[in-house]
């Protein structure tokens, strides 16, 4: 497991190289290296200014597309049973979520990426319904790029410690809890365990 320090030392060691290289693996493997501590501490290195604030969050963000493409890519080809071999994802709520996904339309990729604990099914989730390249790679890329220049934000107002994230964070935390609890209670409503026991019947 990568931890805080592990991740300071391959950033300052390798620089925007690491960064970039640590987001294509976080983008494929999809929980870790952790993505919100190695932004914040790059967010802490924008401020001392040993980095640069777009530098960082444009590699970043590219980085995460490339593996998070890499991944849809595999489950669009090869299908969910053959990328279990990289990645633990828990089948019913991979088909829940294509569900939302079927019924809700791309728009559910661009936000999906922004939530915690969702995000990492989002290409997979596409990937299973197949979708088009040159519509996922764009959605990917811009809700990645958000996605960095909010925690390097947080790195870089409120310093590079993990344990506290300041009043910015904790909105942050609350706006993204109460999403997943809507799109959580979404996904468990009766329409769509409907439609998932309908489909595992057939």
């Amino acid at each position: 497991m990568f931890g805080e320090v592990a991740l300071e030392e391959i950033i300052v060691t390798a620089g925007y190289l690491g960064i970039f290289g640590l987001m294509i693996v976080n983008g494929f493997l999809s929980y870790f290296p952790s993505s919100q501590i190695l932004y914040i501490i790059s967010g802490y290195f924008v401020f001392t200014g040993d980095l640069n604030l777009f530098i960082v969050t444009a590699l970043g963000a590219l980085g995460n597309t490339i593996g998070n493409f890499l991944l849809f890519y595999l489950v669009r080809e090869k299908g969910l049973a053959y990328i279990n071999r990289f990645t633990i994802v828990p089948q019913e709520e991979i088909r829940k979520l294509q569900i939302v996904f079927e019924k809700r339309g791309t728009w559910f990729l661009f936000i999906g990426k922004l939530l915690p604990a969702i995000k990492v099914f989002m290409p997979i989730v596409a990937g299973i319904a197949k979708m088009k390249t040159a519509v996922f790679i764009p959605i990917i890329l811009v809700s990645s790029y958000i996605w960095s220049l909010m925690f390097v934000g947080i790195g870089y107002f409120f310093g590079k410690s993990t344990d506290f994230f300041g009043t910015y964070a904790l909105v942050l935390l609350i706006f993204a809890l109460i999403l997943v609890g809507a799109l959580y209670r979404y996904m468990n409503s009766s329409s769509i365990l409907k439609e998932l026991k309908s489909r595992s019947n057939n």
